[in-house]
Formats: structure tokens, C-alpha cells, sequence
């Protein structure tokens, strides 16, 4: 039996984070598909480029001063930013589920079954059709036009990949348009990044107040690949988040699908539990198990029968053990450490969706 350290790459860490989508079947792909670890490693790598684009990299992390530039005091980016979300194993997953409850909570504070007004959380007339611009750490609005009437349009610029703020002098690369689409039971916003005569993310928010869910749906896309996303999250109570996250990769005939569910994820005594597969030529890869602070297991089976078991110990480094003995190449390894990192992408990938809509869809106090 052979064991290995997990380590996680920056591809993996870039998914964005990844984010994310329920979709159509694969071809040829299911459980009698034999895995294949160099060619699950490739497709996963293929995914990572769709979110690996310059134009992503720009919207990603500018998109953070939005509701700063509408609300003059952003209520959730500048405490999100110190958070250690991108580390691995259970530390990073636990952050990034603590930074997704943060806007969850503030979007659906109003809670189910209580009033709501199309008006509240809107974008108000005031700023409808403004175009904005960056300027000396922020953004300002402009005289330029082209912004949508019932939104507002935030330019994009290249960043740098250190500080991930714009480069000196600026280098403007694109737009985001946000279009406030609220009904009278739910408030919803479409968002839009376009470069040249490219749309790299298309995609809708909605939040249903009544059911206490929130919706993203649409596409991300580097300009030849596209990924189609569908992601449900719902609040409890309780406190407990629940991610529902698909990706669908057309071109490449590959499907991943996790849930995702946290409770008293800020306690020592919260966990996280995860049921992950991902399916497509190369073979059918399921994960599940939970965590703690402290720890735990995910069971890896691939082509219907148990291949390998994954724990993590607290902030450390993942392991990776072959089942009943069995060895686990290096391929095996490098497949699955790629799949395991899907795990925390998902709920960055959700908060990285939701981070340019805030400021339209959070309900008036």
C-alpha cells in the first residue's frame, strides 16, 4: 500500500474560483468507463482554463469594489479579503464556507415567508445607466454611455497578478454589465463580462425570499471552452449552508456534480459533509465523507468500487491511502488531488458569482 502527501497546485487554487455546473449526461462516460487518471487529470485542467482568462482574473478581482463604488462602504468584500480562504484541507474549506454565509446571510436577511418589495435592493434611478470608471483605488461614475438602462456597468482593467489590482498606467480590457431583473417575489440580476467581442460570463442571480434560496445560473467561458453552471444555496435557520454545485464542460463531455453542507462551521464542533462526482470519458470518480476542525475522511470510489481514502488532520496536508491495500500511482494521486480541490472551489466559486450583485440584491434595511 502505498501513501501520498496532497498538494495543492495554483491551477486548482484558481478554479474560482470555480467555481461551478444539473446538467446533461455524458456520452460514454458511467461507471463502466475505466478510470483513467492522466486523462481525468486533463479535463480537470481544462476546466481550470475556462476560469483561467485574463478577462476572469480581471472580473474576479475587481469585482470586489462594486458594492463599494453604489454603497460607499463595501459590507462584506473588505472583511472577506483578510479571510485565509485558499487554504487547504478542512482550515480552507471552513473559511470559505464562513465568507459564503456572510453574503448569504446579508441577501437573505429579510427571511423566508416575510414581505418583499420588488423596489428594495434595486438599483435606484439615480445610478441606472451609469458606466464606472477606476480611479485611485475605487470606482467612480462616468459621462461614458452604453450601460444598461435598468443596471449599471463597471469597466475592467488588466490586473496585477501579485496584488491583483489594476496595472499603471490602467490598461481597460472590458465591462461588466449588471441588470437588475427583480420581480415581485424574488430579486434577481443578470451579469455580463464582455472583451472585445467576447462574453466570458453570462450568468442570472436570483433570491427567492419566500424559500430562503439562492440561484446562479449561465456559462463561463475563455473565448473556445464553455462551462455551463447551475448552483442552488439555501441558508437554515439554523445557520447550516447547503451548496448544491454542477459543472458541465460540453466539449470536453464532462459533468461534476457536489453537495455540500455545513453546520457550526465557525465552532470547533462544526463539519462539513461532501458528496462529489464527476463523470466523463475518462471514467466516473465519486468522493464522500465529513468533516470537523479536527479532521476527517472522504472515501474515493471509481468504477463503482472503493479505490482510495483521503483524510485530512485539522490545518495539515491531506493524505491519500489506496484501498484494501491496493497502491495508488502518481497519476491516481495527481487525478485526485485535482477532483479533491473542486471541494473548496465550489463555495469560492458561489462567492465570487455573488460579489459583483450584492449591492442589487440585498433587501433595504
Amino acid at each position: 500500500m502505498t501513501m501520498r502527501v496532497l498538494q495543492f497546485s495554483k491551477r486548482s487554487v484558481t478554479l474560482l474560483a470555480a467555481v461551478c455546473l444539473g446538467l446533461s449526461g455524458c456520452g460514454d462516460s458511467g461507471p463502466d468507463v475505466p478510470f483513467n487518471p492522466a486523462g481525468t487529470s486533463a479535463d480537470i485542467e481544462a476546466v481550470n482554463d475556462v476560469f483561467g482568462s485574463a478577462t476572469f482574473a480581471s472580473f474576479s478581482s475587481l469585482s470586489v469594489l462594486f458594492d463599494a463604488a453604489y454603497t460607499g462602504s463595501p459590507l462584506v468584500s473588505a472583511s472577506a479579503r483578510a479571510m485565509d480562504i485558499r487554504a487547504g484541507g478542512t482550515a480552507g474549506m471552513r473559511a470559505a464556507a464562513m465568507r459564503s454565509a456572510l453574503r448569504l446571510a446579508a441577501l437573505l436577511r429579510a427571511g423566508p415567508h416575510k414581505s418583499f418589495s420588488a423596489s428594495s435592493g434595486a438599483i435606484p434611478p439615480e445610478i441606472a445607466g451609469k458606466t464606472y470608471e477606476y480611479s485611485g483605488g475605487s470606482y467612480v461614475p462616468t459621462d461614458r454611455t452604453g450601460a444598461p438602462a435598468t443596471g449599471v456597468r463597471f469597466l475592467l482593467y488588466a490586473v496585477d497578478p501579485v496584488t491583483f489590482m489594476p496595472v499603471e498606467p490602467l490598461v481597460e480590457t472590458g465591462y461588466v454589465d449588471i441588470t437588475d431583473l427583480s420581480g415581485s417575489n424574488t430579486r434577481s440580476a443578470r451579469v455580463q463580462v464582455v472583451s472585445g467581442s467576447t462574453t466570458y460570463l453570462d450568468y442570472t442571480v436570483t433570491v427567492n425570499s419566500l424559500t430562503g434560496v439562492i440561484a446562479v445560473t449561465g456559462f463561463v467561458s475563455d473565448g473556445a471552452n464553455r462551462a455551463n453552471l447551475n448552483l442552488r444555496t439555501t441558508l437554515s435557520s439554523s445557520g447550516a449552508l447547503t451548496l448544491v454545485y454542477s459543472l458541465d464542460v460540453p466539449q470536453r463531455d464532462v459533468s461534476i456534480d457536489l453537495t455540500l453542507t455545513a453546520s457550526g462551521f465557525d465552532t470547533e464542533s462544526g463539519t462539513i459533509s461532501l458528496n462529489l462526482s464527476m463523470s466523463g470519458p475518462n471514467g466516473t470518480v465519486s468522493m464522500t465523507g465529513q468533516f470537523t476542525a479536527n479532521g476527517g475522511t472522504l472515501t474515493v470510489r471509481t468504477g463503482g468500487r472503493d479505490f482510495a481514502t483521503i483524510t485530512v488532520t485539522g490545518a495539515g496536508a491531506p493524505v491519500i491511502t489506496g484501498a484494501d491495500g491496493l497502491p495508488i500511482t502518481e497519476e491516481d494521486s495527481a487525478a485526485l488531488e485535482s477532483i479533491f480541490g473542486l471541494t473548496t472551489e465550489a463555495f469560492l466559486s458561489f462567492d465570487g458569482m455573488l460579489a459583483p450583485v450584492v449591492f442589487v440584491l440585498e433587501p433595504a434595511a
